[in-house]
């Protein structure tokens, strides 16, 4: 070699650059197990405490446990029925979710009780009157809600002021059927109806017995106002095998503020004792108010539209 000049470097042998690309596949396959392992501990852990935080009853549709927990009116008690057992994991998920309350607000007919009840913001069921000729808009009201009811005219004893078309112990099935038919082609997505005043009808056995599967025919379930404590809607629910909804609470017979407030507060004891309960209220401006001053009042129930009932 030529004095002065540097030895050239001799390039790395081939089996070198093999070892040297099989350790780096090596290790990259490595950290991907790895890596691939940790990852799959974590996801099972987190689907576990996921499932372990989840409620197994949906916390938007209550469903009664009883066929007539609706049943009992303010100056009646009556002894509870057996209950299903429930897992302990379910008894705590009912126990932390809110009682349910439903507020049906009947005989809404006009436009200014519409604007003054949709001004409260809160869940309400407006039971709609069936259109006459002193309020003809009733259908068009009724289209503007998400959630709305028809308030179904019905005889009653001594009432003189009675709607057209009120059905009577001596309707025959095709006036009924005529009347059911009407309402479903004015109030096309309604689902539940109550009656108006009906003390008299609801206390017909046979009155009922003829109206309720026509009410099943055009879709409509029935929630009983109970007017009167002699009302037979519960035996013939239970002849037709389908469960039994009534009012719990009237809370305006006096158009008083505070009055509407104890019925509130009767209301939610109702609810909490039983895990739900249906009041019933007037587009009154003392029931208005009343409502309005009792957002704290209502704090420990959840307002729910009463086609959320899962029937």
């Amino acid at each position: 070699m030529a004095k002065g000049k540097k030895r050239r470097r001799q390039p790395p042998k081939r089996a070198t650059y093999l070892l040297l690309i099989f350790l780096i596949f090596l290790f990259a396959f490595l950290c991907a197990v790895l890596g691939y392992f940790l990852y799959q501990v974590g996801y099972e852990q987190g689907v576990k405490e996921r499932k372990s935080q989840e409620s197994p009853v949906s916390s938007s549709a209550f469903v009664p446990t009883r066929s007539s927990s609706s049943a009992i009116s303010s100056d009646q008690a009556k002894e509870p029925e057996s209950q299903p057992q429930k897992s302990k994991s379910t008894k705590k998920i009912l126990q932390a979710s809110k009682p349910k309350l439903a507020i049906i607000i009947d005989d809404v007919a006009f436009g200014w009780q519409v604007k003054a009840l949709r001004s409260l913001g809160m869940p309400l069921n407006l039971s709609f009157f069936p259109p006459s000729a002193s309020h003809p808009n009733t259908p068009r009201y009724a289209r503007s809600f998400g959630h709305y009811m028809i308030h179904l005219p019905m005889e009653a004893n001594g009432f003189v002021r009675e709607e057209i078309d009120t059905l009577r112990t001596t309707s025959s099935r095709q006036e009924m059927e005529r009347v059911i038919r009407d309402l479903r082609r004015h109030f096309p997505r309604a689902r539940f109806l109550n009656n108006h005043t009906g003390s008299r009808f609801t206390a017909d056995y046979e009155a009922m017995r003829r109206l309720l599967p026509i009410l099943e025919r055009y879709g409509f379930v029935f929630v009983d106002s109970r007017t009167t404590s002699k009302t037979q809607v519960p035996r013939v629910m239970r002849e037709l095998g389908k469960r039994y909804i009534a009012r719990d609470i009237f809370l305006d017979n006096r158009p008083d503020p505070a009055y509407i407030k104890t019925q509130l507060k009767k209301a939610i004891k109702r609810a909490k004792a039983k895990g739900f309960a249906i009041a019933i209220g007037h587009p009154r401006p003392a029931t208005i108010k009343a409502l309005r001053e009792s957002k704290t009042i209502l704090k420990d129930v959840e307002l729910i539209y009463i086609d959320n009932l899962r029937l």
